[in-house]
C-alpha cells in the first residue's frame, strides 16, 4: 500500500475530500524555527497555494481538519504509468517503424504521429480500473503544507 500523508478539508457522504501533506524530503522543516534550512516549504507555498484536494473513501470518519493518512493499493500507480507513458511510447515507435521501413524518414515521421494520435485515443477510451485512494488512519502531517 502506498501512502501519503493529507488533511481532510471537507465531507461528502461517506467521502472525504483531502488536500496532500507531503513531509519535506530532508527533514530541514525542523530547521527552520532557527532561520536555517534549504526554503522547499516556501517554495511549495508559492508554486502549490493553492494545493487540490482529492476525493478520498473515508471508512473511518475521519472529521474536517484532521491529519491523515491515504492509501493508494500497490501496482495503481505503475498500472498509471504504463498506460500513460509506456503506451503511448510503444505505440509511437512501432508506427514509425514500419512507417520507416514502407517509407523511409517522411514514413517514419508520419507513422510517428499516427502512432501519437493512436495512443491519444486510446487514452480517450480506455476504462481505467476503479482504484479508489482510502483514508487508511489518522496520523501526522507534514510542515510542507503549512
Amino acid at each position: 500500500m502506498i501512502e501519503t500523508p493529507a488533511r481532510v478539508t471537507r465531507l461528502d457522504g461517506g467521502d472525504a475530500w483531502v488536500v496532500g501533506a507531503a513531509p519535506s524530503s530532508c527533514g530541514a522543516c525542523g530547521a527552520k524555527s532557527g532561520g536555517k534550512g534549504c526554503g522547499s516549504s516556501i517554495f511549495a507555498r508559492v508554486l502549490h497555494a493553492d494545493e487540490p484536494e482529492y476525493r478520498v473513501e473515508n471508512p473511518i470518519g475521519a472529521q474536517v481538519g484532521e491529519s491523515v493518512v491515504v492509501g493508494l493499493p500497490d501496482g495503481a500507480l505503475l498500472g498509471a504509468a504504463a498506460s500513460g507513458y509506456l503506451a503511448p511510447l510503444a505505440l509511437l515507435l512501432l508506427c514509425a517503424g514500419i512507417g520507416q521501413w514502407f517509407a523511409g524518414e517522411p514514413g517514419a515521421v508520419t507513422g510517428g504521429l499516427v502512432g501519437l494520435l493512436l495512443a491519444a485515443l486510446y487514452l480517450r477510451r480506455r476504462r481505467a480500473p476503479a482504484v479508489h485512494p482510502v483514508v487508511l488512519r489518522r496520523g501526522e502531517t507534514g510542515c510542507a503544507s503549512h
